[in-house]
């Protein structure tokens, strides 16, 4: 197998899988976050920007996305 094409597969595996935990870990704390504490967006809104805006979404969820 040629090795270009092998470490191009295995970064994409790994970009995958930061993507997924990243996901799992916001959406998990986005779960538990009363509806008091979120700002600018409603949950099903920040959802969404979290999992089809990554990794923008994820950062403003982190940044914006509620009160600390």
């Amino acid at each position: 197998m040629n090795p270009v094409v092998l470490v191009t597969g295995l970064l994409v595996v790994a970009l995958l899988a930061v993507m997924i935990r990243v996901d799992t870990v916001l959406l998990k704390d986005l779960s538990e976050t009363p509806d008091h504490q979120l700002q600018l967006m409603t949950r099903r809104g920040w959802a969404a920007a979290i999992i089809f805006t990554f990794p923008i979404g994820a950062i403003l969820y982190v940044r914006f996305g509620k009160l600390h």
